[in-house]
């Protein structure tokens, strides 16, 4: 009697605790499930209320234009703060069962008339070599200014190591080097260390040298530009011409043009661009050639590349007897050797694609980065 007592009992016991386990998992499933609908609830607020901004910016002070709102299991209640006149943030909290997901982004109004611009300090245009790291300038060449003398900047040391023939002003806010050349122009610098053979034909002012600021243009509206055209690729690599429809091609990745290629638009990488053989690159009406916004230039052309060139955050080096018409601009050096005339400057600021009309209350609300 006692030994089948005990077989109920432990039965169950193991009965019981089937049932618990399963109603855990049945609980946890419940959740998740909750989790991922109050997740799609909080993007159908976002959703919402950037719709709402892309049809009236003004919007963006109106709380009362997103209200808590039911849907689906549960609800969303997304939340706008202006933060200046062409940036908002949309906080959308989506609610299914109790459980509460949140989703944050970025909206920026590239509209109205704005331009890059209009959010970064605009002196670094007025260069036609600017840089935030070191600069080296190798082996020989020319540089010539449209309008006056070509003006050339590092935040970091400015060495120069090769006999440069220009109208120009060479300025660092570190130090100016040099071997044994010639600078065709003045130069200006808080120290020197010339060559004691060195010779600068204009100006040699010693003195503080404010620092330039190297613009963080956000590439954003290019991206959507390229992808409503068709021109977002994973990778890129040519040896023969290339005309991006739209004008842009954005590239997730590295870049590699060789050969006599010639690249009729503006290519931006994520990654490391290579240029090589005799390639010319015409830049498109909205101002840049080539961009790198997380690697570095490598540039062996012998060609022409006429534009704005822009690393957003690294290196740009050039060894090759190439020519440049127009500027670059780098966040991080500038490495440049052989005998190839460095630049014809040219001052170009860039543009922002599709938004050609200026004209007041023609808004342009894109999505520029998401947060959470």
């Amino acid at each position: 009697m006692l030994t089948i007592l005990g077989v109920i009992f432990v039965a169950g016991m193991i009965l019981g605790t089937v049932a618990t386990v399963g109603a855990q998992r049945s609980f946890t499933t419940r959740k998740l499930s909750d989790r991922v609908r109050a997740l799609a609830y909080a993007e159908a607020g976002a959703n919402q209320a950037y719709y709402i901004l892309a049809n009236d910016w003004s919007q963006r002070t109106n709380a009362n234009a997103f209200p808590l709102t039911a849907y689906g299991r549960g609800s969303y209640d997304a939340t706008v703060t202006a933060i200046s006149n062409n940036l908002a943030i949309i906080e959308s909290r989506g609610v299914c069962n109790g459980v509460e997901v949140s989703v944050m982004l970025d909206i920026r109004n590239y509209g109205a008339g704005e331009s890059p611009g209009s959010s970064f300090d605009m002196s670094a245009f007025d260069y036609a070599i600017v840089c935030e790291g070191t600069a080296y300038l190798r082996g020989c060449g020319i540089l010539e200014g449209t309008n006056g003398p070509a003006k050339l900047h590092s935040n970091g040391k400015f060495d120069v190591r090769g006999n440069v023939s220009a109208n120009l002003h060479i300025s660092s806010s570190t130090q100016i080097a040099s071997g044994n050349v010639t600078i065709n122009g003045s130069t200006m610098a808080p120290s020197y260390a010339l060559h004691q053979k060195a010779k600068v034909t204009g100006d040699r002012i010693t003195g503080t040298v404010a620092r330039v600021s190297i613009p963080d243009i956000d590439l954003t509206p290019y991206y959507n530009w390229a992808q409503a055209h068709g021109e977002v690729k994973n990778g890129f690599s040519t040896s023969s011409s290339y005309t991006p429809n739209g004008g842009i091609l954005w590239v997730n990745g590295d870049v590699q043009i060789s050969s006599w290629a010639t690249i009729n638009g503006t290519i931006i990488a994520t990654g490391d661009i290579k240029v090589s053989g005799q390639v010319t690159v015409n830049a498109s009406s909205y101002g840049f050639a080539l961009v790198s916004r997380d690697g570095s230039i490598d540039n062996t052309s012998s060609g022409t590349i006429t534009g704005l060139i822009y690393c957003k955050s690294g290196d740009y080096k050039h060894t090759a007897n190439g020519r440049t018409e127009g500027q670059i601009v780098v966040k991080g050096n500038i490495d440049k050797g052989g005998n190839s005339d460095v630049l014809v400057y040219n001052k170009i600021v860039p543009t922002i694609p599709g938004d050609t009309d200026p004209t007041p209350g023609n808004d342009l609300i894109a999505v520029s980065a998401w947060q959470k």
